[in-house]
Order: C-alpha cells, then structure tokens, then sequence
C-alpha cells in the first residue's frame, strides 16, 4: 500500500569511534511504498553513513531507523530477503558468470525466507533471470565469467540481480554511473516501471537529472543533515524563476538572441525582433535549486 511507510528515519545520528564530528547529525525523512525518494548530495555529505544504518551494517546509531515497521538493529537478518540492494562498486562474485551469480542470490534469499518460517519469498525463476539479462543487453555473455566483464555490464548485472526479484524495498546508489545513454535509459524505465507496481526505492545519487527524472522527492544531504526535501517540481517553482531564450534576427538583419522571465514576455512583448527562429525553454534545474538551498555545489564547494 501506497501510505505504508517502508522506511522511517526520525533525528537519526551517528559518528564513527575517533571522529571530531558526526557523520549523520539528526536526519529524518520516510519511504513509502511506490514511492522512489532520492538522497541527493556531494560526496562525504553522509549518503553512504545513512545506507550502512539502513543496511544493518552500523547499529552503534542515536535516533530511530525503522524498516518495515521494525527498528534496523533488531530486524536480523532475513529482512535481507525482502531488499535489493545495487552498490556503486557492484560487489559480483568474478569467477562465477553472470547467469551463476544471479542464481546464487536468488538462492540465498529463498533459503533466508525458508528459515524464517514460510512467507512470501521474493525470488526469480530461470525465465525472469534471462528476461532480465536480455533487457539489458546481458543475454549473450550471461555464461562468461564476471571478470571478463567490462565495468558498464558489472554495473548492469548487479542492478538486475538487484531487481529482478522485484523486492518490496530497493536500495540503489548510483545506479547510472559508467553506463552509456541507451542502458542508462533503460535503467530509468525500469526503476519507473518498478515504482508503478508499488516498489519503494530509496536512491542515492549525485545526478540531478537522474533524481528529477525518476524520483517523487528528494532530500538534500549537506554536513550529515538534510537541509532540505521536497518534490523535484516544487523545488523548482519555489526557487526557479523560469524564462525563456528567444533566437532570432533584429531590424539590422543580424542574428541575436534574448532570455527573458515569463512574467517580463507577458507584460512586454519582445521588441527589437523582426523575425524570431527559435524559442528554448529555461527551466531552471534541480542543481541550481539545490546550490541556492544549501550554498554548496555538488562537489561540496561553496558557492
């Protein structure tokens, strides 16, 4: 269900044993089902200390980190079963190939569900695994070993061993980097579609045009806080102004362009034109909104 928060975060903080500062310094924010919300920052900002809480990996944590109802620390773990989980660094097993390393996974979470004691079990069957991997273009080197495998396919595979269960819960961190146009984009329809059927996804990434294509909000991470979060549109409507650039060619015969605010072309039309070629649109972008909201660039300089 669509109210059903998957995750919820409320005040979390948390500082690693010698460190001066806080790596999290009360964050909050929730994730409900069909919902994709992307943790958007620089890096060192705390994305990844926030995926470690969420993973169970640091539970020495202040605050509360609940997923599916339950506080991170005491889920155990077969919660592990009803996630997908797609790293950076896809962490593939190299001397296995690529159908092998999807099978194992599958493997894995059906015997964790088992030990639990029944329920549903979020796996795949040999015909989705395949169906996955032609998708993505994986089909004809499914059965060559991971390590023959350029970065861009390692990058592929582990995103479909992320989804091809289609888990409930999906944690993916950056999961368009190193591929090219044509798979980034398949990978995007993908996180969609999977949104649509009721998948929450919690994104972590520094691509705004990623997070403004695919996500219903965003959170921005700076310093181990979240500055601030909304939905990509009202982020934009709040701090864009938006405007558009006119081409065209003036009394002289010259060729020239204009960038006006819409308001401004409402209340004064364009003057000085004799003939206009082209009109380009200047919406403002999410990485400008997120430089006006916390004065720092996504590679942590301020502005």
């Amino acid at each position: 269900m669509k109210d059903e928060a998957l995750i919820s975060v409320e005040d979390l903080a948390f500082t690693y044993p010698r460190a001066i500062s806080p790596s999290l310094n009360g964050v909050s924010f929730s994730l409900r089902s069909g919902e994709v919300y992307g943790f958007l920052g620089p890096s060192g900002a705390g994305k990844s200390t926030t995926q470690k809480v969420l993973y169970g990996l640091l539970q020495d944590y202040s605050g509360s980190a609940r997923i599916f109802g339950r506080e991170v620390r005491d889920c155990g773990s077969q919660i592990y079963s009803l996630m997908g989980i797609a790293f950076e660094t896809p962490n593939l097993y190299l001397k296995l190939t690529g159908r092998e390393n999807l099978a194992f996974a599958m493997s894995l979470r059906a015997s964790k569900r088992r030990d639990r004691g029944g329920g549903v079990i979020h796996t795949a069957t040999a015909q989705q695994i395949d169906t996955a991997l032609g998708r993505l273009g994986l089909l004809d080197a499914a059965d060559q070993r991971v390590e023959t495998y350029s970065k861009g396919m390692r990058m592929r595979l582990s995103f479909i061993r992320a989804v091809v269960h289609e888990p409930p819960l999906l944690f993916l961190d950056e999961p368009t980097s190193g591929l090219d146009p044509l798979w980034a984009r398949v990978v995007k329809d993908w996180i969609v579609e999977l949104r649509t059927r009721g998948t929450a996804v919690f994104l972590t990434t520094h691509s705004m045009e990623l997070a403004d294509e695919v996500c219903q909000r965003v959170g921005f991470l700076v310093d181990g806080s979240v500055a601030a979060q909304d939905a990509p549109i009202a982020f934009k409507q709040r701090y864009g102004h938006p405007a558009i650039t006119v081409h065209g060619i003036d009394t002289n015969g010259e060729a020239t362009q204009l960038t006006v605010g819409y308001q401004e072309l409402l209340e004064r039309p364009l003057r000085g034109l004799q003939h206009v070629t082209r009109v380009v649109n200047r919406e403002v972008t999410l990485e400008q909104v997120f430089l006006q909201v916390t004065g720092r660039t996504l590679n942590g300089a301020p502005a």
